[in-house]
């Protein structure tokens, strides 16, 4: 079997084409056994699109509902970047994740994640400017920097790809810097080291005045599918149909309605294999910025 740690955008290139219009495309297996954990807990791995701490107090809620429903102790994993999240989730590190569509359909092509629910709100990627700032349109960056929380972040994607649309081709006519996350963009934006930076709507929306009164919008990318999805290790294939039912069933909780406002992410739907495979293009560019950083 094909070592996934040497895929690149080459690889799913080819095979988008080899199962374009076969019936093995929404069942596409593949991917590394993976290694069970002490049979006693769970951890429930969050891709690092906000600082660690904001993760754990923001998903508490969903942590509670797996120990629950599970009926074992669960805790809230993450990892440094999105690469190396991806690599500990293929690795068996996590039971259950919550992904972005990218992350989301690289897990599930290439180590069996089986899909449970999706955030229903929009992915609504931003380039935001300072209030100040001249720059009126997109081709006005040219030659100048953006910020970016990661280059492999799906809302960076999106946006990287818009900018492409445009005629503005990343790390030639639009330096890109690397902030860390969202947050860290718009401070470092604020304080003159770029003339615009790149958020999600939802993140966004969760800054404190201070940050939020001080920049506008300059565009928006495309939309995405959602912001967040929700999958399960293989290990809990038979645990899969009762989990999709409690998540849909959360948001009507008090505790469930609570969260989802707090995150921006609206609610609960379910999740298929096929709207997964609808985030092929953005895995693709997802590899592209790996062999371009």
């Amino acid at each position: 079997m094909q070592d996934r740690k040497a895929w690149t955008r080459r690889h799913w290139l080819a095979w988008l084409s080899s199962l374009a219009g076969s019936s093995a495309w929404a069942q596409a297996q593949g991917g590394p056994s993976a290694a069970s954990l002490p049979g006693n807990s769970l951890v429930f791995g969050m891709v690092p699109y906000l600082p660690v701490q904001q993760l754990v107090r923001l998903y508490e809620p969903i942590v509670g509902l797996f120990a629950r429903k599970l009926h074992k102790p669960c805790r809230l994993g993450s990892a440094t970047d999105f690469t190396q999240f991806i690599e500990r989730a293929r690795g068996g590190e996590f039971d259950l994740v919550g992904a972005s569509p990218h992350v989301a359909r690289i897990l599930h092509r290439e180590a069996n994640f089986l899909p449970l629910v999706r955030a229903t709100a929009p992915l609504e990627p931003l380039f935001i400017v300072p209030l100040a700032s001249p720059i009126k349109q997109l081709k006005d960056l040219a030659g100048q920097s953006l910020l970016v929380a990661d280059p492999f972040a799906v809302h960076v994607l999106i946006a990287l790809r818009h900018l492409r649309d445009q005629g503005l081709v990343p790390g030639r006519e639009v330096k890109l810097l690397i902030a860390g996350t969202q947050r860290n963009g718009v401070q470092r934006m604020l304080k003159g080291d770029a003339a615009a930076a790149v958020g999600s709507a939802s993140t966004l929306a969760l800054l404190p005045h201070d940050l939020s009164s001080r920049f506008r919008v300059l565009a928006a990318a495309p939309k995405g599918l959602t912001p967040m999805a929700y999958l399960a290790h293989p290990r809990l294939r038979s645990q899969v149909g009762a989990l999709t039912q409690s998540l849909l069933a959360f948001p009507q909780t008090a505790e469930g309605l609570a969260m989802f406002k707090e995150t921006q992410h609206e609610g609960l739907s379910p999740l298929t294999a096929a709207e997964l495979a609808g985030a092929d293009p953005l895995v693709v560019e997802y590899y592209k910025q790996r062999a371009d950083n």
